[in-house]
């Protein structure tokens, strides 16, 4: 009887510590796409920002990153996306409009990064 019952808790130790490093490999890969996804807009901007005068190309912001709901701020200087109340910031460079998730379009007018 005391060996089942001891049996018992060992099963439930790991099965609890299985629990945990699940949970937070699902964290670790959600912050790794929400990294990806700010990455991506990230090197679009610097893009627009080193090319010549003209440039012009649309860019889609999905609606979720994989199953997760997020929102999409910037101002100037800085690109966050936050998700479940915490923010991932990247720094671009210096632009004008406002980045919303579908469609943006970001091109370079008179040297400065515009995104309409």
């Amino acid at each position: 009887m005391s060996l089942t019952i001891i049996g018992l808790i060992l099963a439930l130790v790991i099965l609890v510590g299985f629990v945990v490093v699940l949970q937070d490999t699902l964290e670790d890969r959600k912050a790794a796409e929400i990294k990806d996804l700010g990455f991506q807009i990230q090197r679009e901007l610097i893009l627009a920002s080193e090319v010549h005068e003209g440039y012009s190309r649309d860019i889609d912001i999905p609606e979720y990153i994989g199953k997760y709901d997020y929102t999409i701020i910037n101002n100037e200087r800085v690109l966050i996306l936050t998700v479940d109340d915490v923010d991932y910031p990247f720094p671009i460079p210096k632009t004008n409009g406002t980045i919303k998730k579908g469609t943006n379009t970001i091109k370079n007018i008179g040297g400065e990064v515009v995104i309409e």
